[in-house]
């Protein structure tokens, strides 16, 4: 198996960057903080979190909201996590990566609004934002070694921490105590600088493990936020007619699969800039691999289970080659690649289609993984090209598309093994 190539470039610091990147993104000054409205106040212009969670005659499906709330918070950590990547490193996208970070902060607000109203939504969004901005005086301080700003900014981050969680206790007192939301936010706050603090310091392993526990704590927050709407406003909801192991399988093929794209976009970054991080970024996609692979051995037997990661870590190390070739402008390299990477894609469907033919359809699975290789490398493209805007829009319609992946895999299993999902 080939070895993940990269270059590394040295760094240049730009301290000044969180500071310019606060006057660009600011808010307008936010409203005095009032009560939410405990009311349900649907607002005729607030869009629902995502097409599958509008409501029928019965009601939202809890699962699918829990779903839908939890990419809400996992687009905040990953979009988090990649503007500490520009700052840190002084890449020229972290304006761009700002203002995508800032917009999930709007689309949490506008989330809450069916539940809690407009008025409470704005709040939340204006929280939020000083969440973010906050944060990035933090980063900045941290990086130019300035202790006093450093711990300004610190009180003011942990101080909106409270904020949020007195205003969702507020907002749900009976499903969301005080105590419970202040040390949520205050763990989420935690493992967000200790992520940041190993890549201030070059620690690429202690970065890795920071966002692997960063995405778990997210998630728990997710379910909890989730969790507590559902009993709040229980008319609005559909009863749980899906077992308890059918939604952990979901949840469980919608992490292993955001992990997917998680780790690609971060290679990408990595190699395309030349930071040094890229070789421990490679073991932890592969990684990622083997865990997918494993998670249909209950399933399919522990053979299938390693022919799948093998056949994912060909996917990655191709995709590897293909990265590289286009960075460098070879052509022939290029086409290679691009070539052994659409047959691997249709190994991979056919190893599905094989696996169960009656609901993975080998149409079905060829056309799912083509779409997810023309995805990433629109993505790819975007970066090489410095089209910074169009490389965020391309990840979120990749990920978009994973969720869709991941459904569809998932059901397949549940239709094809009923009785252990009762």
């Amino acid at each position: 198996m080939k070895m993940f190539r990269s270059k590394f470039f040295t760094l240049i610091a730009v301290f000044a960057i969180a500071a310019q990147l606060l006057a660009a993104c600011a808010p307008a000054p936010s409203a005095p903080t009032q009560t939410p409205t405990m009311a349900h106040q649907p607002s005729g212009n607030t869009p629902s979190p995502a097409p599958s969670s509008i409501e029928s005659t019965t009601g939202i499906d809890p699962l699918v909201f829990r779903q839908e709330v939890r990419k809400l918070w996992e687009d905040h950590i990953i979009w988090t996590r990649i503007y500490i990547m520009d700052v840190a490193a002084g890449l020229p996208e972290a304006n761009a990566t700002a203002q995508r970070l800032l917009q999930n902060q709007v689309d949490i607000g506008n989330a809450i609004k069916p539940f809690y109203g407009d008025q409470a939504g704005e709040q939340l969004t204006s929280l939020l934002k000083n969440h973010i901005l906050t944060a990035a005086d933090l980063l900045a301080a941290a990086k130019a070694g300035d202790n006093a700003k450093f711990e300004d900014a610190n009180k003011r981050w942990y101080d909106n921490a409270n904020q949020i969680a007195d205003f969702l206790n507020k907002a749900n007192p009976n499903n969301w105590p005080l105590a419970d939301m202040q040390s949520m936010m205050k763990s989420h706050l935690d493992l967000t600088l200790a992520e940041a603090t190993a890549r201030l310091k070059g620690d690429w392993s202690g970065d890795v493990t920071a966002y692997d526990e960063v995405h778990d704590e997210i998630l728990q927050m997710a379910d909890m936020l989730a969790d507590g709407i559902i009993q709040q406003f229980p008319d609005k909801f559909a009863s749980m007619n899906a077992s308890q192991q059918k939604v952990e399988l979901t949840l469980a093929m919608d992490k292993l699969w955001e992990d997917h794209i998680t780790w690609t976009r971060i290679y990408i970054i990595s190699v395309t800039a030349g930071l040094p991080d890229a070789d421990t970024v490679a073991k932890r996609l592969l990684q990622n691999q083997v865990d997918i692979g494993n998670a249909i051995k209950p399933f399919y037997g522990d053979q299938a289970g390693e022919q799948l990661t093998s056949l994912l870590n060909d996917h990655i190390l191709t995709a590897a080659d293909l990265l590289v070739a286009a960075k460098s402008g070879d052509n022939a390299k290029f086409e290679d690649a691009s070539k052994r990477w659409y047959d691997n894609a249709n190994q991979i469907a056919d190893f599905l289609n094989k696996a169960n033919p009656d609901n993975w359809p080998l149409s079905d699975m060829q056309s799912m993984m083509k779409s997810h290789l023309d995805l990433t490398l629109e993505e790819a493209t975007a970066r090489l090209k410095g089209d910074w805007s169009g490389d965020i829009a391309a990840y979120d319609k990749v990920h978009d598309e994973i969720l869709q992946m991941a459904s569809m895999l998932t059901g397949g299993i549940i239709m094809q093994f009923p009785d252990k999902f009762k």
